[in-house]
């Protein structure tokens, strides 16, 4: 009488509580307590207590059923989803549902709720949740260590009622992302707890436990960084060697989006594929490692167990599940469906599935419509875990009578507007090989000039990971004149072999070149495909200057081209174009034709000083500009008053040339009838008139230059 009083006043006061948080708005936070519905779980739990030896029989008499371990994260509700789990009792199940510690000190497991789960059945057991948050306050508060702390758990486990030899057990929650990354301590402290929650202090059976381990969100559309991070775990032997002693069950939170599973005009076949990617997606990745260490892909088989999303109705945290309680009825059978796959697939004979369960007033119900639609949410799950297990409707499909009985599937076909596929999950199918790679970006240097620091970097898909081992890396390059070294003031080599250390991703080195051009780096790591990358080495500033006229003389208007190459002090060509200077000017000028530089000569006769500058360097050569021979331009004949008149024009280049001597003969047929020797004129003209009328005929003219008398 005394223990029925107690209970209804348990029940009063988890109703008033529930009531005040509801009536202070619609979307306030859930209680933490056992039941959102005392009473009715009350009502139930009783019956189900009092009917323990029909469900024994049920036991007995399954043959054809998967065996299976199902485990429960419960952020509150625990005795609620335990009891509805128990209504729809899978024979060939064992259920273990998480109960959170103490909201006041979170090292202390809540008394008196593990019986209670236990008592719904031989195959229901309680989980004592380990807080993490809350043991890091206890260890740095006692200055104590981790292992310490482990026993000290099983110590406040057994004060508050937990009956290991019953099958209960205790729950890590959970492993955050500094235990993933390996981030300081924090996955030497998670083997040391689980190491004393392991083994007690001698007076307790020892147990493995649960872990909870966060993962990444469904919508994710870049893998990279997370599979890159999950390899490299998966590659720390001594984590899973102690995870595989101490840890039963490897709960990976794979809390999905329901915008990522309610696609239109696709099959429950094809949504439950898509949800084994993602749900199954670090178990799947480490069976793909083609190495196939057995302290990770072996343990993570045998205990992988998909933590998936019952939690409703949320809108981060545990995913997206803000739709109606009949959507997430279909979602919840679903992810059972998925999961029995991956069971089936990872064939270790015996199924996991996991569930968070966390009800949530988001979507600002009534009380009691919440409390009913959240119960028909619970409902659906234990009755799809149930239906699910049955071996003989479809060998082919297992899991599939999670969605309704064998071909007349009621579930697992709702539509979410708008929801698409999540694809990016599909990378974590197979392994990527770690490389070392360049992480800095292709570079530019000045010639005889070190360059900043390269980063060699251990990358797997092209994100940092940190090596296991130390890797050694060889250096070379495309160019003799190439160098490196560790530090930028030598000495230089040129070739290299580095260490990239163990617990690291990078390592620095510098590089310097002689030679201009555009050298190729690589870094060659034994097994390995070579990283390569080309840099870009420019000439320093100018240093010389090589000038060359190819030709020393010219006359008035001509051209002659130039060479010219402008190095720096290592006698690499500097591309610069040099600025021209031409002395006298009135000689001539620099102008480029067909693209050579070429001295055009002026109209005056003189030594042209062709000089060619490029910053502070100069260089200069001569050309002899030279006036042009005499030549004579026309002869010309006309016949004035019955004279004939013969008039010579001489030029030098392009203008008269004067006091030219010319020897002018006249002949008409072969008689000469005129013959004169003289200069020509300041117009450069030499003119010659019969002294007597001759007729008008034709006659021939040949004119022609004489050379000067030597002198």
């Amino acid at each position: 009488m005394t223990i029925n009083v107690h209970r209804r006043a348990l029940a009063c006061l988890f109703v008033a509580a529930a009531a005040l948080a509801f009536a202070s708005s619609g979307r306030a936070a859930t209680p933490v307590v056992p039941s959102l519905t005392p009473a009715a779980t009350q009502a139930l739990w009783t019956k189900l207590v009092h009917d323990r030896a029909a469900h024994r029989a049920d036991r007995a008499a399954a043959a054809d059923c998967r065996s299976t371990r199902v485990v429960v994260y419960a952020q509150t509700d625990w005795l609620r989803i335990a009891t509805k789990l128990a209504a729809s009792n899978s024979p060939c199940a064992q259920y273990y549902v998480s109960v959170p510690p103490l909201t006041s000190n979170k090292t202390l497991p809540r008394p008196g709720q593990a019986a209670k789960i236990r008592a719904l059945g031989p195959n229901f057991h309680a989980l004592a949740e380990m807080n993490w948050n809350g043991w890091t306050k206890w260890v740095s508060t006692n200055q104590s260590s981790w292992v310490q702390a482990g026993i000290t758990a099983r110590q406040n486990m057994a004060a508050a009622g937990y009956d290991v030899a019953a099958g209960d057990t205790w729950a890590l929650n959970e492993l955050t992302t500094a235990v993933r990354k390996n981030t300081g301590a924090a996955r030497q402290n998670v083997r040391d707890f689980v190491r004393g929650l392991f083994t007690g202090d001698g007076t307790v059976p020892a147990a493995k436990g649960v872990v909870f381990a966060i993962g990444a969100a469904q919508p994710t559309n870049d893998v990279s960084q997370y599979k890159a991070t999950l390899q490299s775990w998966f590659q720390d032997a001594g984590f899973w060697a102690d995870m595989s002693a101490y840890v039963g069950d490897w709960g990976q939170e794979v809390y999905g989006d329901v915008r990522n599973y309610g696609v239109a005009n696709t099959t429950p076949q094809a949504r439950r594929d898509e949800l084994e990617q993602y749900m199954g997606g670090p178990v799947i990745l480490a069976r793909s490692d083609p190495t196939q260490d057995p302290a990770a892909a072996a343990y993570l088989t045998a205990s992988y167990v998909p933590l998936a999303n019952a939690a409703w109705a949320w809108a981060s945290s545990y995913g997206w599940t803000q739709l109606p309680f009949q959507q997430m009825q279909d979602y919840v059978s679903a992810q059972v469906y998925a999961a029995r796959a991956l069971s089936a697939g990872l064939a270790t004979g015996t199924d996991r599935i996991g569930f968070a369960w966390a009800p949530n007033n988001t979507l600002a119900l009534a009380p009691s419509d919440f409390t009913s639609q959240s119960a028909q949410i619970l409902d659906r799950l234990g009755q799809a875990i149930r239906d699910s297990a049955d071996d003989t409707a479809d060998p082919t499909d297992p899991g599939i009578t999670a969605c309704g009985p064998f071909g007349q599937p009621l579930w697992c076909s709702t539509v979410v507007d708008g929801a698409t596929f999540a694809t990016a999950w599909s990378n974590l199918a197979t392994w990527t090989q770690s490389a070392v790679g360049f992480a800095s970006p292709p570079f530019t240097l000045t010639a005889g000039a070190p360059s900043g620091p390269i980063t060699l970097q251990v990358q797997t898909g092209g994100v940092p990971t940190a090596a296991l081992q130390p890797v050694v890396v060889a250096l070379s390059s495309t160019s003799p004149q190439g160098a490196f070294s560790l530090s930028p003031g030598g000495p230089w080599s040129p070739s290299l072999t580095i260490t990239i250390p163990a617990g690291s991703s990078n390592a620095l080195v510098y590089y310097e070149d002689a030679a201009a051009g555009t050298p190729t780096l690589t870094a060659d790591v034994p097994g390995q495909p070579a990283a390569t990358q080309t840099e870009t080495v420019v000439p320093g500033p100018p240093a010389a200057i090589a000038l060359r006229a190819h030709a020393h003389t010219v006359l008035e208007g001509g051209q002659v081209p130039l060479t010219v190459a402008v190095r720096d002090a290592l006698r690499n060509t500097v591309t610069s174009t040099p600025a021209w200077k031409v002395t006298p000017a009135s000689l001539g000028r620099v102008a480029v034709v067909h693209g050579i530089p070429t001295f055009v000569a002026g109209t005056k006769a003189g030594t042209a000083t062709i000089t060619a500058v490029s910053g502070t360097v100069t260089a200069a050569t001569q050309v002899v500009v030279n006036a042009p021979p005499p030549r004579v331009a026309s002869t010309r004949t006309t016949f004035p008053k019955g004279h004939v008149v013969v008039t010579v024009r001489v030029v030098a280049g392009g203008k008269p040339a004067h006091g030219v001597r010319v020897d002018l003969v006249v002949r008409k047929g072969s008689s000469v009838v005129g013959h004169v020797t003289g200069r020509t004129d300041a117009a450069g003209l030499l003119v010659w008139r019969s002294h007597g009328k001759l007729p008008r005929r034709h006659y021939t003219v040949r004119a022609r230059i004489l050379k000067a008398p030597k002198r």
